[in-house]
């Protein structure tokens, strides 16, 4: 019930399109109308709380009634925080707006280590499981709370909770419904494989599948890491119609991003293989080429996302999210036609084919609804980029598989050593002087 519905999405562009604009009162008006959208939608949420708690013994059939008993409690402590942190779920989309984007992740992170800080200190001095799920729950809300707090000191703006506007409301809730929307197709395409594998193939296949996931998304999470954080940058360029600006910071993040994901993803294709052998066996050696197929077409996705940002500023959203659900009903389909004859590899192998196919129709968004020149960015950025960089790593390739190193001091050893000369290919061949100077700056501040 946690989810921000696409809500958090449309207020950080709304209030970085208001901030561009200049107009604080917008500001407070549309955090206020959020706010109150957000209330709504929680009292919502406690209703059907309120009544599945007293339908817990017929849903959980399978326990006894001691557990029935503590979930009961349980349920009411998550229960409760879950409603209370959900309230300030605008906080989120408020702080990507101000561009607190360092203040932010440090209230996470302090969030996620005092969890276990706590839950460790409750478990040493004999806590039960009511103390850490109480643990975990205020600090959830404690930290959404502090996000408004320091919001309010930063800004000296106060949510306008008076402000009513069924236009701007309709407005929020059309953009939120097709962020969501799109969202839920991004996350649906790849978790329901494991479904469709539960009815048309094993067990086995299911947690082959499921471990390649892992991978994918700790390969997403390491090349997404700038996602987002130009959304203000952007809606400023929108404001000022400055396309040449937006073609600019287009190219020089596209770059970043595309060294990020290709060093990751070719030591994927490189070095894959002998890890997951280490982690868990060779009877999972399909798993290599799962996470290949599912992660490839990150070399393509995760270069755009200052167009996407400018899908968000423009409000053009929806035309993306058409291609997602489109190009996911397609890989799901063919997947089913797939999973019985070839498993998870099929299955892989379809998924892939639809997320490359999405983000070529993405190339086609961003041209003809967005007016961007996408011949001049593939140009400058993957046409630059990757006729250097993959004549680099076949030798690699060749060479790595001459090599014994079975082991996690060999595999570490050989990861070091070419990332290493990936890092000097890159900086001698391939960046620019700007690129130069960020690089130089980051070092210096170290």
């Amino acid at each position: 019930f946690t989810i921000g519905f696409g809500l958090s999405s449309a207020i950080a562009r709304f209030i970085a399109k208001y901030r561009a604009e200049g107009n604080d009162k917008k500001v407070e008006n549309i955090i206020g109308l959020s706010l109150k959208i957000f209330f709504v939608i929680d009292a919502v949420i406690f209703l059907c709380l309120f009544v599945c708690y007293f339908f817990i013994a017929d849903i959980f059939k399978g326990l006894t009634l001691e557990e029935i008993s503590k979930l009961k409690v349980l349920y009411i402590i998550s229960g409760t925080f879950s409603i209370l942190s959900f309230g300030l779920k605008p906080l989120d989309g408020v702080l990507v707006a101000y561009e607190y984007f360092v203040p932010a992740k440090v209230m996470d992170m302090v969030y996620k280590v005092g969890s276990v800080l706590f839950v460790v200190v409750a478990l040493l001095l004999g806590g039960n499981i009511y103390i850490l799920v109480l643990i975990n729950g205020a600090l959830a809300f404690l930290t959404q709370l502090y996000k408004f707090i320091y919001w309010h000191r930063k800004t000296n703006l106060s949510p306008n909770l008076r402000f009513k506007d069924s236009a701007e409301q309709q407005s929020l809730f059309s953009f939120s419904g097709w962020t969501f929307l799109g969202g839920l197709a991004q996350r649906f395409r790849l978790s329901f494989v494991s479904t469709i594998l539960g009815i048309f193939s094993n067990s086995e296949q299911i947690a082959i599948f499921s471990l390649a996931m892992v991978m994918e998304a700790m390969t997403w999470t390491l090349s997404s890491a700038l996602n987002g954080l130009f959304l203000p940058k952007v809606s400023r360029l929108v404001v000022d119609n400055n396309n040449t600006g937006i073609m600019e910071l287009m190219i020089r993040v596209g770059r970043i991003q595309l060294y990020i994901i290709f060093a990751i993803f070719s030591v994927i294709v490189l070095f894959g293989k002998t890890f997951i052998n280490l982690w868990v066996g060779d009877k999972f050696a399909d798993v290599y080429y799962i996470v290949i197929c599912l992660t490839f077409a990150h070399l393509l996705g995760n270069t755009f996302q200052i167009a996407v940002d400018k899908a968000y500023a423009d409000d053009k959203i929806k035309h993306l999210t058409r291609v997602t659900f489109t190009t996911s009903l397609i890989g799901i389909v063919f997947s089913c036609m797939f999973a019985k004859q070839f498993g998870a590899v099929g299955c892989a192998i379809c998924s892939g084919i639809a997320l490359l196919l999405t983000q070529i129709c993405y190339l086609q968004v961003f041209k003809k609804r967005l007016d961007i020149n996408m011949s001049q960015f593939l140009s400058k950025c993957h046409l630059r980029i990757l006729p250097i960089l993959v004549p680099f790593v076949v030798p690699f390739y060749f060479i790595y598989n001459y090599i014994d190193s079975n082991s996690w001091f060999g595999l570490i050893a050989m990861i070091g050593i070419y990332i290493v000369c990936y890092i000097i290919v890159v900086y001698t061949v391939l960046l620019n002087d700007y690129e130069k100077t960020i690089l130089s700056s980051i070092i210096k501040k170290k």
